[in-house]
């Protein structure tokens, strides 16, 4: 194997060219294989693993094997992401210049998973058979993935399976292995792909071609079947439909939080639920069982503020109607008052009111890690810090069991599946995307949201303040959908469903053994590698 010493200098600028037209290319797959404002086309995220693995097999030493998976995932990244610099601008105050840095940073973070890919794969090819190396693809995607769902409190936004959302059926897997597997068998369809046509003849340990390129479609045939084979399957039996009223009351984030817009804002949301619930207005055909306002649609405190709590119930109690809304919480603690982001579900009795805790708060816009002095941010929490909440049982009203999901809280496999576990029928996520303008953020944050629908065979009925409402069924097609920054109702049809996916049986087991897998294997490979094997 080559080593950078007896690289000639003309060779070494190729190699530059070489790496820096792949990384280029497997950010530019990422970025339009991902939901973008461009044109979504789901294959095109295959690039990026592919090139992942290219530079595992061309670089003269494993450190170059690193720094390049590092600058590709790191373009990618911060390409899919550029939609953070919209709240920095808009709302925090930031020129448009300075908001690049936070992405790069973040995007460079993000980009060591894709360094540790390409390091750890080429540490498998040089020290186990060629077979088991491209096998090992699929749980070593799958741990790095599951590690970025973990680490430093967690953010596995972009991730290969949600690219495929666009295509249901090809995202149906995730019942059977939930999201970070069904990435990891993309990734391996995507490097056996790459390694059918060797980059550099005589790395992979002498195999003939001819026996390689079997070990590739042998591994590609096999991981086809594993993505595409649960979509032929029934899905989980489904129990009695139930009508729900989407309420996307479109309140400009600006005035939100005006005391004098309070009422006007509580006005909005009770008209447009009315269109739903009331036959009088001629707008429904059939009653409403549920009504759904988004987070922090009521921007005051309910606890303080009875006059505005009170025509909530009113409403309620008048159309015989559960509501859910999202609005802050406070309680008293022994040292001060605490701080929630709540959801509360308004019974129609009216006289009684459950609520949920946000379990999972975000980094730097309900809290600060650390209390990092950082002005711009202020903003975004309203000058509070909100504390995580510990109840994670389903709020019930009649055979309704509500599995409550708060925003960021969609995009976390493990939250979802705690739903179910405590005896959710159906899942119920309200959010607040007008943080990010006319980007692709609400169309990403939606098929995450989608894929938590397939992982545990449930309905979501997800409600937000300027779009994308929608209800996705458990097969992750949208069945009603809603626009972007539009007051409207939408009325669609979800199902109660008991059962658990095969997914929420065997999560435990593949996350562990994923994890298991890939540190034996990484832990032989740096052992031959210090024997000089």
């Amino acid at each position: 194997m080559n080593t950078k010493s007896t690289l000639t200098v003309p060779e070494r600028k190729a190699l530059r060219r070489i790496v820096l037209c792949l990384a280029a290319l497997g950010g530019a797959g990422i970025f339009l294989g991902y939901a973008n404002p461009v044109y979504q086309f789901p294959p095109l995220a295959l690039f990026f693993p592919a090139c992942l693995a290219i530079f595992a097999r061309i670089m003269p030493t494993a450190r170059g094997s690193f720094y390049a998976g590092w600058l590709c995932a790191s373009l990618g990244s911060s390409a899919c992401l550029y939609w953070l610099s919209v709240p920095m601008h808009d709302f925090g105050g930031l020129p448009w210049l300075l908001t690049v840095p936070p992405i790069l940073a973040l995007g460079g973070y993000l980009g060591l998973y894709g360094g540790l890919f390409s390091l750890l794969y080429r540490l498998f090819r040089e020290h186990l058979p060629f077979a088991t190396a491209l096998l090992l693809v699929a749980p070593l995607w799958t741990a790095l993935d599951i590690a970025k769902g973990w680490l430093f409190s967690g953010f596995p936004w972009i991730s290969l399976a949600t690219a495929f959302l666009p295509w249901p059926d090809w995202a149906r897997a995730a019942s059977f292995v939930g999201a970070d597997a069904l990435s990891g068998l993309f990734a391996l369809i995507a490097v056996a792909i790459a390694e059918a046509w060797p980059v550099r003849p005589g790395f992979t340990h002498d195999i003939p071609p001819k026996n390689r390129r079997a070990f590739c479609y042998g591994a590609i045939l096999i991981s086809m079947l594993a993505v595409y084979g649960p979509g032929l399957l029934p899905p989980l039996p489904e129990g009695r439909p139930i009508t729900v009223g989407l309420i996307q009351g479109n309140v400009d984030q600006d005035q939100k939080w005006e005391p004098v817009y309070q009422a006007a804002t509580l006005e909005r949301y009770l008209t447009l639920s009315e269109w739903t619930v009331n036959p009088a207005l001629g707008r429904i055909r059939q009653p409403v069982d549920l009504v759904v306002w988004p987070e922090t649609s009521m921007p005051f405190y309910l606890e303080t503020n009875e006059r505005f709590a009170g025509r909530i119930a009113d409403f309620s109690r008048e159309f015989g109607v559960p509501v859910i809304f999202g609005a802050p919480g406070k309680s008293a603690r022994p040292l001060g008052t605490g701080y929630y982001n709540r959801l509360w579900l308004q019974m129609p009795s009216g006289a009684e009111r459950r609520s949920y805790d946000k379990t999972r708060l975000v980094p730097f816009g309900e809290y600060v890690p650390l209390s990092i002095p950082l002005p711009f941010i202020e903003y975004f929490t309203q000058g509070l810090e909100f504390i995580a909440g510990t109840d994670e049982a389903p709020l019930v009203s009649g055979d309704l069991a509500l599995g409550a999901l708060i925003c960021y809280e969609a995009i976390f496999p493990d939250l979802a599946r705690k739903r179910v576990a405590s005896g959710a029928n159906l899942l119920v996520n309200i959010s607040n995307d007008a943080w990010f303008g006319r980007t692709a953020a609400p169309v990403q944050h939606l098929h995450l949201t989608a894929m938590r629908a397939i992982e545990e065979g449930r309905y979501i009925i997800r409600a937000t303040n300027t779009g994308i409402s929608a209800i996705i069924t458990p097969g992750g097609r949208i069945a009603a959908r809603g626009s972007l920054f539009r007051a409207e109702a939408l009325v669609g049809t979800a199902r109660l469903v008991q059962g658990v996916t095969v997914y929420h049986r065997a999560a435990p087991f593949i996350t562990w053994g994923c994890l298991v897998i890939t540190l034996a294997a990484s832990a032989y490979c740096l052992k031959q590698r210090r024997n000089g094997k």
